[in-house]
């Protein structure tokens, strides 16, 4: 495993370059041994004190704002096929498959089993790293998403995706299809062909017609259980309804839940504490 020297200014640092107090974001990458890189946005210039998962079709830039509000060191990472970091050729995206590749990252970017946050699709990813390399990562936090609840959210993403004319195109196609944030994720997740035409930036929207497409991974309930201590954090009006809560709590019955208001502060607030 090697670490690419190279550094970059976050665009995510241009934008907020106005604030007072403007934090130092920069982009980094790994080239891990299953192949490819990973990309991470780092925030402050010390080590980070949390990891962050997005959900699928994100990217890391989806912690923007609760990363502002927690100003903390921490490292946003693109998944493996979503953002800046490397596609799979097989297009096989299951949370247990990202595991390795997800512990080389973590090792690599924040050592010394720092918490790791997943939300949706980020959040199973986050359980399977957890599970499998105990030691490699710090305490399980999981945002509105346990396995078994991703259903809705997944498919938002056929495969093939259409391409668009434009990327307000492509925010229209989003909302048409429940999307919230669609504006920002159109412009964060979209690229351009030579054509002139637009696309998904993550691999979702296209992958292979042999990719294994059943990303939401019930059966990591066992690996759940094995987890010390998660954390499970759900927004008011969000997605997990009593069933899912109750479950957590007879499979994880020394694990915590907690309620907030869903907005990045309230969020932030919560994490906090994790960090040292």
């Amino acid at each position: 495993m090697t670490t690419t020297t190279t550094t970059t200014t976050s665009t995510a640092a241009e934008e907020f370059a106005g604030l007072r107090n403007a934090p130092v974001i920069q982009r980094r990458w790994v080239t891990v041994a299953t192949g490819g890189h990973v990309g991470g946005v780092f925030w402050h210039t010390q080590k980070p004190t949390v990891v962050l998962l997005h959900d699928a079709g994100s990217n890391a830039r989806a912690w923007d704002d609760v990363l502002l509000a927690l100003d903390r060191p921490a490292v946003a990472l693109d998944l493996p096929g979503h953002g800046r970091s490397s596609r799979r050729g097989r297009g096989d995206y299951r949370p247990r498959r990202l595991a390795a590749t997800l512990e080389e990252t973590v090792r690599s970017f924040a050592p010394g089993g720092v918490p790791v946050i997943g939300t949706g699709f980020g959040a199973l990813a986050a359980i399977a790293l957890k599970a499998k390399f105990p030691r490699s990562a710090g305490r399980l936090v999981l945002i509105d998403a346990l396995p078994g609840t991703l259903s809705p959210g997944l498919r938002l993403w056929p495969s093939p995706s259409p391409e668009f004319t434009s990327r307000d195109e492509a925010a229209v196609w989003l909302e048409e299809r429940g999307a919230t944030g669609a504006a920002r994720t159109a412009e964060l997740e979209t690229e351009q062909a030579a054509d002139g035409t637009w696309s998904w930036r993550h691999h979702l929207g296209s992958l292979p017609a042999d990719a294994p497409t059943a990303l939401d991974d019930e059966t990591l309930w066992e690996q759940l259980a094995a987890v010390s201590a998660p954390l499970l954090v759900r927004t008011e009006g969000g997605p997990l309804d009593a069933v899912s809560l109750d479950r957590f709590r007879a499979q994880a019955p020394d694990g915590d839940i907690v309620t907030v208001h869903p907005d990045p502060q309230a969020l932030a607030d919560v994490l906090r504490p994790l960090t040292h």
